[in-house]
């Protein structure tokens, strides 16, 4: 295959998870300052619109979980992209909660759509055209998403109402739909021949099971920073107006991040790899809580992005090698665990942060689910290795 269709294929996977996820879903972060001024919205309301979009992104898991027609999750991962301009740009026709509620709940099964079936399809296309089956590139498009709402948000904030900026967040996701579509390759010619085996094992084994917990903790150290860091730093009366800027740092910091965690984990392994990117997730979240400084938020902001992105792109990654006949399958087994933390931690929190006034213990909830998270990531490595062990027997 030349490089130019390799380069092309690479390119529209990533254009797709911006459409899909970076503006689908992270539009919503710097939007909610303003609509929080325009509307009035409370922190709860905040919150359970987050934990709506969620809600959609758990239930497109489950779904995938029982897909293996490969044109069908073609048919459905191009539905996505779609769906992922309309919802953002009806959030703008409409004042009713209850219509919101239905918009991001489309986002969220959108937004599985560009996670998911497009993680899942691209490895299955590199497998089957022998190239890495490493996805940290496909990923580094969650951070280019951040950067173009967080660019997009300082450019349209000020000349544009609250309900225009839906609007052109979705006029925008129109016009990168058209290159990730012209581009995309034909999934329905990388099915993989059935050899009955896999690499990995049951799919329900203990090893999974437990990796889904660790998975569930990190949703919840993901999701909390993602859906509220632009509402914390407005919070502070030393960043106000300066939201924006720590959005972009956290997507900036995110891109590259995908690239260089494969790296460190073909040279050290992918678990002492997680270890690290679990702790340092954990350390952003702490450095929110101890220090409200503008140096400190930025910084944090930067180990976010950076230890995000990498639990993400390494842990579905790991799973897909596992199982590469169908790698969306294990891929949303543990998705699920991960959106049903991004259900209820944004409620939670955002309930925490209307009844106290700030965001300080819904951090330090989040801080002890992510120390349990490192845990069940050495349970899970455990299991692993005891599974290991008899086909290591002679």
């Amino acid at each position: 295959m030349k490089p130019i269709e390799t380069i092309k294929v690479l390119v529209a996977s990533v254009i797709a998870v911006v459409v899909m996820v970076g503006i689908a879903r992270f539009s919503y972060t710097p939007m909610i300052p303003e609509m929080v001024a325009a509307l009035g919205l409370s922190k709860s309301v905040v919150g359970m619109l987050a934990t709506v979009n969620y809600a959609g992104y758990l239930t497109g898991a489950v779904l995938i979980t029982r897909i293996s027609d490969l044109g069908l999750k073609v048919r459905l991962y191009q539905l996505g992209l779609v769906v992922a301009v309309v919802s953002t740009v009806l959030m703008g026709y409409t004042t009713n909660v209850w219509l919101w509620f239905i918009l991001r709940f489309i986002s969220g099964l959108s937004t599985s759509a560009g996670m998911l079936l497009g993680a899942g399809l691209l490895m299955s296309w590199l497998i089957k055209n022998n190239q890495k089956s490493e996805l940290g590139v496909f990923f580094s498009g969650i951070g280019l998403g951040i950067v173009l709402t967080a660019v997009t948000a300082e450019l349209i904030k000020d000349p544009f109402t609250w309900d225009q900026q839906w609007v052109i967040y979705g006029l925008v996701a129109l016009a990168l739909l058209i290159p990730a579509w012209r581009w995309m390759p034909d999934y329905r010619a990388c099915a993989l021949p059935k050899t009955g085996t896999t690499a990995g094992g049951d799919e329900r084994s203990r090893f999974i099971r437990i990796l889904q917990l660790a998975y569930f903790c990190a949703g919840v150290g993901y999701v909390v920073t993602a859906t509220f860091l632009v509402a914390i730093a407005e919070s502070m009366p030393e960043l106000q107006g300066q939201g924006w800027l720590v959005w972009l740092i956290a997507g900036l910091s995110a891109t590259p991040a995908c690239w260089l965690w494969d790296v460190f984990s073909r040279r050290w392994g992918q678990w002492l790899a997680l270890y690290l990117a679990y702790t340092l997730n954990s350390v952003s979240i702490l450095m929110l809580i101890v220090n409200t400084s503008l140096a400190s938020v930025m910084v944090s902001s930067v180990i976010y992005g950076v230890s995000f992105i990498g639990i993400v792109s390494m842990m579905l990654a790991m799973v897909g090698r596992a199982f590469p006949e169908n790698p969306s399958r294990p891929m949303s087994r543990l998705t699920f665990s991960y959106g049903i933390a991004q259900m209820m931690a944004p409620a939670v929190v955002g309930y925490l942060a209307d009844v106290e006034g700030n965001y300080t213990n819904g951090l330090w909830l989040t801080l002890v689910v992510m120390a349990l998270g490192v845990l069940m990531l050495h349970l899970a490595r455990r299991a692993k290795e005891r599974e290991a062990e008899p086909a290591l027997s002679p």
